[in-house]
């Protein structure tokens, strides 16, 4: 639910956007200075080099101990925490930070919002539930999820707990924006096929299939280390029996 202010009700205008529904009053709106190219340029060029990056220091520090060794979904799983920090943190973070006014600036994050709000209109006029969902993304997941990428870095054993949490943390915030959009019937996606399915439902869809994967493969990795513990103390148990 929006503010009286943010929803135009209070100034009685109806100032023209390009969102849906049309009904839609946002009186602090202005048009977006960049292109749908350059900011889509700007968005996966920037990601491009943080991949490349990121790739760069974890191919250069081999892991320490016999599993990360040879655990394949290391460099994988260090990469895609490092990328989440940055979206959940800093593009995240920044819409929680300003979502009463960033429908009106022209700040390269500010207009990568306009032009996702396509999809998503939600993020124009300060929805409660998509203000609280990114609040808790950028201000916790982030910082998290460089901390899991530090640990998985590290070689840290405590790696897998933190990844299982983080990803249960995105999981569920991307199920309820998912839900809660289409329960209501998409009323604030746009009829573009090309927002719906690229922008809220392909970009979105990968916090919803590596979270899954990353919690399956934690929970495997911690079950398989109680059952070494357990294994190790029934054998003592036998060895002391014996003596």
């Amino acid at each position: 639910m929006t503010t009286s202010f943010l929803n135009g009700t209070a100034a009685g205008l109806h100032i023209p956007h390009p969102y849906f529904p049309q009904s839609l009053h946002l009186p602090h709106y202005t048009s977006p200075t960049m292109t749908m190219a350059t900011i889509l340029t700007y968005f996966f060029s920037t990601v491009a080099v943080i991949l490349g990056i990121s790739y760069a220091l974890i191919s250069s520090s081999p892991g320490k101990g016999t599993y990360a060794a040879t655990d394949k979904t290391r460099t994988p799983r260090f990469l895609w925490f490092v990328v989440c920090g940055f979206i959940h943190l800093f593009l995240e973070g920044y819409f929680a930070f300003n979502h009463r006014t960033i429908a009106g600036q022209d700040f390269v994050l500010a207009e990568l919002w306009k032009e996702y709000a396509y999809s998503d209109s939600r993020y124009m006029s300060a929805d409660s539930f998509v203000v609280i969902m990114e609040s808790v993304t950028g201000y916790i997941w982030g910082p998290l999820s460089f901390l899991s990428a530090y640990l998985i870095y590290s070689s840290s054993p405590a790696s897998p707990i933190l990844e299982f949490l983080v990803s249960t943390g995105q999981l569920y915030g991307d199920v309820l924006y998912y839900a809660t959009t289409l329960f209501e019937g998409a009323p604030h996606c746009s009829t573009s096929p090309f927002h719906f399915w690229f922008y809220f439902v392909f970009l979105n869809a990968f916090w919803i299939v590596i979270p899954l994967s990353i919690m399956a493969l934690s929970a495997k990795r911690v079950t398989n280390a109680v059952r070494q513990v357990e294994g190790a103390g029934v054998a003592a148990g036998k060895r002391k029996k014996a003596l």
